[in-house]
Formats: C-alpha cells, structure tokens, sequence
C-alpha cells in the first residue's frame, strides 16, 4: 500500500511538473506574440503565430490565414498582455487572457480604444504553441491596469513529453454540453442555468461590460434582466488528458418588453473540476454594432 501510495505522488509531481513547465512556456509565448506585434505590425505577428487552421472573429468566426493574407497592413498598433492563463494536463491546449488596447499610430500616446482578449493555443508537433482561436471584446477605459503574468524567463520550453494524455477524449462531450445550455436556460433561467457551471474564477468577457469576475457577480448580471438566451454552438475542442477544451458558436438574446434582440458570437473556455466540468471564461462578441 505504501508503494502504491508513493508511486501516485510520484506520477502527480511529475504532472505538476510538467504543468508548470508547459504553462510558464505558454506564457512566455504569449508575450513574444505581443511584442512582436509591436515590432513588426499586428497582421504579420498573427500569421506568424496562427495555426494552418485558426479561426479569427471578424465579428463572425473566419480562416485567420485567408483573412490575414488577404487584409491590408495597418498603421494603427494593438497593444495587449496576459493577466490569466491555464493549460491542459497533457500540455496540448490552454489559453490566455487579458487587457488590449488600440492606438491609431504606433507614436500616439494615448489608446483610442480598449478591451479583452481570449486566445486558445495548441502545442504543435515542433513544440511550439499556435492559436487556434482568437477573440476579444471591448469595453470603456479600465480604471486602472490589471497586472500582468509573471514567467520563468530560463524555462519556456520543454525539450521532451513527460507524460502524455491518458486516453484519447471524446470531442463531442463538451459539445453536448454546450448544446444543454439552451435546453436547461428554458427550464431553469439563464442566472440559474449559469450558476450549475460557474465558480469564483470564472469570468464573463461582454461587449459594453467590464470584464465580469467570479459568481455573485456574474448571478447579478444575468438577472438584471429577463432575457431568454439561445446558444447555438458551432464547434470546439477538448484535450487529449480530457480536463480542458473550448466551445464557441452564437448567441442570440430577445426579450419582447420592452423588445431587444442582440446577436453575439460566444467562446467558452472549459475546466474539468473532479467529476465536472466548470465554466473558466466566456467572451460574448457582438454581431451587429
């Protein structure tokens, strides 16, 4: 019994090893993909750093490799940096997050506009993290700065796997649950709906909004309202340790009185916690403006 529990601690350090590695890596990465941006232009960082098959949100979901290699350079310099970040246990997929501002000439001073990012990233087969998704909203000028991730600057990358995934997952189980969103918000209300998935981490990125942290915050936003909220989910993916994926689709929100009705593409961020699966993030990106 003793052998057994000391090879179980074993096999989690060597886990949590491995996690820490890949997320310091992940990171890192995130900061040259900013700081090229401010070097070389922000259409050239993002073909460097998409993936054959990333998708950009121009508001709807398109190839990011066709719509870069079709756009035209710009004068204007986006400016961002990652305040929260998680990764995969077998180290294939993970995200990041936080403030971006843009300024109409690389020489301006001031920003001009502001927001949120969400990006998903994928380790490739040379070892480097490419995005596969990419997604932002905006909002007024923040009150003052979040602070940004700190990383191991002499450990960015590993050189070998230390464990891979357990068993190949099942794609379409976050999918399923994706599609049950809709289905329980008619039963249950969308505050009660959200409030089965949300955690005090978990934050709500929404166009015009601050950015909105943690459950009590996120239960008072929902239910300011009486709105009926409908997903319809267009694709996504889970890692291959089967405790971290993404969905994303659109969002459409109605009310008869007094009438709205908005449309919003949406990218959910998911974490298993146990037995369950937990809402980590979720960017509602505005259709029609």
């Amino acid at each position: 019994m003793k052998k057994i529990l000391l090879l179980i601690a074993f096999v989690y350090g060597v886990y949590a090893q491995q996690n820490n590695s890949e997320l310091n890596s992940l990171i890192a990465n995130e900061y040259r993909f900013a700081s090229k941006a401010s070097q070389v232009g922000t259409r050239e960082s993002f073909s460097e750093f998409i993936a054959d098959d990333g998708i950009l949100f121009r508001p709807a979901p398109v190839n990011g490799k066709k719509y870069l290699a079709e756009s035209k350079p710009s004068s204007g310099c986006l400016l961002w940096y990652p305040t929260d970040a998680a990764v995969s246990r077998a180290g294939d997929l993970g995200f990041t997050t936080g403030p971006w501002e843009w300024r109409k000439n690389k020489s301006d001073n001031e920003a001009t506009a502001f927001g949120n990012f969400c990006t998903v990233w994928q380790r490739q087969p040379d070892n480097s993290w490419k995005f596969l998704i990419d997604i932002g909203s905006s909002n007024p000028k923040p009150d003052q700065a979040p602070v940004p991730l700190k990383f191991d600057a002499s450990d960015t990358s590993l050189t070998q796997r230390l464990i891979r995934g357990e068993r190949h997952s099942k794609a379409e189980e976050l999918s399923d649950l994706d599609k049950q969103f809709s289905t329980i918000a008619e039963k249950m209300g969308v505050a009660g709906t959200y409030q089965k998935f949300i955690t005090d981490k978990t934050k709500i990125l929404r166009d015009g909004f601050a950015p909105v942290i943690g459950s009590w915050s996120i239960i008072d936003l929902l239910s300011q309202r009486s709105l009926k909220y409908k997903f319809s989910p267009a694709g996504g993916k889970i890692s291959s340790s089967n405790d971290f994926g993404y969905t994303y689709g659109e969002l459409t929100i109605n009310r008869d009185d007094p009438p709205i009705h908005e449309r919003y593409t949406y990218l959910r961020i998911w974490q298993r916690e146990g037995k369950h699966w937990a809402l980590r993030l979720e960017v509602n990106n505005k259709l029609e403006k």
